[in-house]
């Protein structure tokens, strides 16, 4: 993966954190990892556009398509340095090529500063979304992912030309260290750090950038009131209130 980590380490090292990890469920996204499908596939992939607007859902999918009408987020970093801006440039990708029509997909794509960016969101609305160590690790093994495919994503131009008519995966890998983001909204991280300690959590991310060799953190994005915006409407575009994400430290 970077002149430290090869793929065949970072795999064996994520598989180690998994066995260990004994307080999150992590059985399905073993199984992702194992299954040679998600790196041997060569199925030609087009996807589909996802739609941006008149959509229906106040719920994660809302917050994906409101952070990509934004066009971009400002990071703040609360005070440790100057903040950062991110600009988007897809959404919702397979990362993998095989026939399954639920493969894995990246929530977001975008760079900053030349730097790309590979983003995984969730979302609590009325209930809560997955744990931040299951999003965490399921963000690396999409990483795992690009590394194993990015040839044959390139090959069948696996993107949505909806920013970069000629978008390039090779450029993920090119870059050797890109900025690897699991944000969530403010009501998800006050319920899973109202169950879990904070500390110890982020102690854990610390860890696994380290143990993988990976610019790996966690963000905090603004709760927004998607049935407010939708209202009575079947269909609605929904926006952003705010467009800055803080970092959890």
């Amino acid at each position: 993966m970077t002149s430290l980590v090869t793929k065949e380490e970072y795999k064996e090292r994520l598989l180690m954190f998994i066995s260990y990890c004994k307080s999150v469920n992590l059985d399905n996204l073993k199984n992702m990892l194992e299954d040679a499908s998600n790196v041997k596939g060569d199925y030609e992939s087009n996807p589909s556009k996802p739609t941006l607007n008149n959509i229906k859902s106040t719920g994660e999918t809302a917050f994906q398509r409101a952070i990509f009408n934004n066009k971009e987020v400002v990071i703040d970093y609360n005070g440790l340095k100057e903040n950062e801006k991110v600009k988007w440039l897809d959404l919702e990708l397979p990362v993998v090529l095989n026939k399954n029509p639920r493969r894995p997909c990246i929530d977001l794509i975008g760079a900053l500063d030349g730097i790309p960016v590979i983003c995984e969101l969730k979302y609590a609305e009325n209930s809560n979304s997955d744990h931040p160590i299951y999003g965490v690790v399921e963000l690396l093994i999409y990483y795992y992912f690009i590394h194993c495919n990015y040839e044959k994503l390139d090959k069948y131009s696996v993107h949505h030309s909806l920013v970069l008519k000629d978008f390039k995966w090779s450029t993920i890998i090119n870059n050797g260290f890109p900025k690897i983001m699991l944000t969530a909204n403010t009501k998800y991280w006050n319920y899973w750090f109202g169950r879990e300690n904070k500390a110890e959590f982020l102690k854990t991310v610390l860890n696994l950038a380290k143990m993988l060799d990976v610019n790996l953190a966690c963000y905090e994005a603004n709760d927004e009131n998607f049935n407010e915006q939708k209202g009575d409407m079947e269909h609605y575009t929904p926006i952003l209130t705010s467009n800055i994400w803080k970092r959890i430290v």
